[in-house]
């Protein structure tokens, strides 16, 4: 190419096409921060479910492009693509703010509706998403003006970022930390606010329709790319002796010599679109996957008494992209020469390659915060015994293997091994209660038979009967049962002693969430059920009975609740912890998220310049179709993945990472083979087109010129 000439200026029309782009970004990404955190907390949708919902609405926001970039190409124009599909967009985000708010609907009814309102959205968003900034570049003379377009590149991807760094803090902010419609959240805030800014982005947008360059639609543009392309292989397959250079040149007795040289350039753009996916079903899992292990940590900031939000983590991403954007020509880029990086796919790689160290410490750390669990040998048996008096008991039964001494305090507990001879022996264990329960009848020695699995571990209760004050050992229902939910919140089985009145109004409440609360009915059958993480209280009616029963993630939990007389009022409780996960704090997401920010800036950067100057002029929209064609194929991963279900999230974590550095590999393949390409594009020819203001004149000629290097 000749060395570009700077003579022209700047159109001021791309400032409106920049101000729309940082409104609509700010609703996209303040809507995707607190979308899985409103299907769990509100729709009640499972951890898994709520990744597939938001995955599968990414990937139709992705999938759309496809259909965005023919009404714009072929019949509309960008201009009144972006126009219309932006009001639908609209439209989509007052549904799912109504559905916030319809407390009075069933949950069913809430769910449907705003299903709805996120297919408007993934609609509009995923429509106008291909003539954005394509429609920003129509606006300069290239080769002309190359440098000055790719300086509206950077601005435009800044606003992207200023408007998703300001929502991303913003939006968490809103829904937690005011309260409304009688929870302690309010969805409805963020929700409307993020509607404010579409319908603000529409009106930008609108302002500057007179400076705006429009390019005519060609006449089913896309259509002939895919006709030409299957023309092509038809041909070849009843030609089989051709001696044509390229398998698309037999398509020239049907189509223009420019219409077969834009679609073999477009295809060996698409080539290298080949290995994308995979890195977007990373990139977008900072809103689900990562979300989720947030909820899992303290994001106290005790020195200034403000809590980061597991959402709020993701504010760390636009805030350091940006910081990145501004050092890319000075700084980033010049650093990566060094290493020979210098070439856009050399870029990818280095990018893929970050992306896979981000998903590595992401399973570390969903490792550190589960922790070790209980593995018990084949051959071996254990059992426990928790003490449900307010006296000590002595173990007599030197046969066994206790671990601990032979005495078990008030609300104590004591754990035993026993090497089983066959898969359930019946163990003899003798137990004496000290002088202070001389109330109960054979306090003073009780033998009983216990029952012993190999691979297992049964719990006992010691505690009184209610029919004649005795004293009984009684297994309590189930198994103890180790393994940790892939969600990592707490497992809590409740143990209440036989004489204790289980009265329904007796609960745990969390502190400071008036709605968060379980009734201990629902613990009757003495199994393990799934809490949130949280401090709480035990409270029968308006008293507190016992506080500071504090829950921690991916850790097993048995709470005793006794009552030597049965009072309900004298309660006392202990609570025994197992397999203890780590209550990390959420700061310890960053090294992750900066591998991620750093991939992720280079990714996109490269991937929108490399795909608007490989790109034949006519076909641009098309080709940016097919690029966010590759973002939903990611997401569609994702919500596979998801469905498959791993046992522990930690392995899908490690799954993806895996994935990544071989998709890393081949895209050093495809970047081996790839010969670069630069197409001229002029604002004036004799083929003009206006639109029915009086606007610019453009044409829609390209010619072709190959990167000799």
């Amino acid at each position: 190419m000749e060395p570009p000439v700077n003579n022209l200026k700047s159109p001021k029309s791309v400032w409106f096409i920049v101000c729309d782009e940082l409104c609509e970004r700010f609703n996209y990404y303040g809507l995707r921060t607190i979308l899985v955190l409103y299907l769990t907390s509100i729709l009640n949708y499972t951890d898994d479910q709520s990744t597939m919902i938001y995955h599968g609405f990414i990937f139709l926001s992705y999938f759309m492009p496809l259909f965005g970039a023919i009404l714009a190409d072929s019949y509309w124009g960008k201009f009144k693509t972006i126009i219309r599909l932006s009001i639908v967009y609209a439209l989509g985000n007052v549904i799912l703010t109504g559905a916030s708010m319809a407390n009075s609907f069933t949950l069913d009814n809430q769910r449907f509706i705003a299903i709805v309102g996120l297919i408007c959205i993934a609609l509009g968003t995923g429509g106008i998403k291909p003539c954005a900034y394509t429609f920003g570049g129509d606006q300069f003379q290239l080769p002309e003006q190359q440098d000055q377009l790719a300086k509206f590149f950077s601005r435009f991807i800044t606003a992207i970022y200023i408007g998703s760094l300001i929502s991303t803090f913003l939006a968490p902010e809103l829904r937690k930390s005011v309260q409304c419609f009688g929870r302690d959240t309010c969805f409805p805030l963020a929700f409307g606010v993020l509607s404010l800014l579409m319908i603000t982005a529409i009106v930008v947008f609108i302002l500057g329709r007179n400076l705006y360059v429009k390019r005519k639609p060609e006449n089913h543009v896309i259509f002939k790319t895919f006709g030409c392309i299957f023309y092509g292989i038809r041909k070849n397959i009843v030609s089989s002796n051709s001696k044509e250079a390229h398998w698309l040149d037999l398509a020239g007795d049907k189509y223009s010599k420019t219409e077969v040289s834009d679609t073999k350039a477009a295809l060996e753009v698409l080539y290298t679109f080949i290995a994308y996916p995979v890195f977007w079903a990373l990139y977008e899992q900072q809103g689900s996957r990562w979300t989720l292990q947030a909820t899992l940590m303290n994001g106290k900031l005790d020195g200034i008494g403000w809590e980061i939000k597991p959402d709020q983590m993701q504010t760390i991403h636009p805030f350091l992209a940006l910081l990145l954007i501004l050092s890319f020509d000075r700084l980033l880029f010049p650093f990566l020469a060094k290493f020979g990086i210098r070439r856009p796919l050399q870029k990818l790689i280095f990018s893929t390659s970050m992306a896979v160290l981000a998903f590595l410490l992401t399973a570390i750390l969903q490792y550190k915060i589960f922790g070790d669990s209980t593995t018990i040998p084949t051959a071996e048996g254990h059992f426990v015994v928790y003490n449900g008096f307010d006296c000590n008991a002595r173990v007599l039964s030197p046969s066994l293997e206790l671990v601990g001494n032979n005495d078990i305090d008030p609300l104590g507990s004591a754990k035993f091994k026993y090497t089983a001879n066959s898969y359930e022996d019946v163990v003899n264990i003798k137990l004496k209660l000290n002088e202070s329960c001389d109330a109960y009848v054979n306090y003073n020695k009780l033998d009983t038979n216990v029952t012993v699995s190999r691979g297992e571990s049964i719990s006992y209760f010691l505690t009184s009967s209610s029919a004649n004050k005795g004293v009984q050992l009684r297994r309590i229902n189930h198994y103890d049962d180790f393994i940790k939910p892939k969600n990592g919140h707490p497992s809590l089985r409740i143990v209440i002693g036989d004489n204790v009145e289980k009265n329904g109004s007796l609960a745990l409440v969390a502190a400071g969430k008036t709605h968060l609360s379980y009734n201990i009915s629902s613990f009757a059958n003495e199994n393990f059920v799934q809490v949130h993480i949280g401090n709480y209280s035990l409270v029968h009616g308006e008293r507190r009975i016992s506080s500071n029963i504090n829950l921690m993630p991916a850790t097993i939990y048995t709470l005793i609740i006794r009552s030597n007389d049965g009072d309900i009022q004298g309660l006392k409780t202990k609570l025994y912890a197992t397999d203890e996960g780590n209550y990390l704090h959420i700061l310890w997401q960053t090294p992750q998220y900066l591998c991620m920010i750093l991939a992720d800036v280079i990714f996109i950067a490269t991937t929108i310049e490399f795909s608007f100057t490989e790109a034949p002029p006519r076909i641009k929209s098309f080709i940016s179709a097919c690029y966010s064609l590759t973002q939903s194929v990611g997401n569609l991963v994702v919500v596979v993945v998801s469905a498959l279900s791993f046992h522990k999230q930690v392995h899908e974590y490690l799954f993806f990472s895996g994935l990544m550095l071989a998709d890393t590999l081949l895209l050093a393949y495809l970047s081996y083979n790839y010969k670069y390409k630069a197409f001229k594009q002029r604002l004036n020819d004799s083929k003009n087109y206006h639109d029915n203001d009086d606007d610019k004149v453009v044409t829609n000629q390209s010619e072709l010129q190959l990167d000799k290097k």
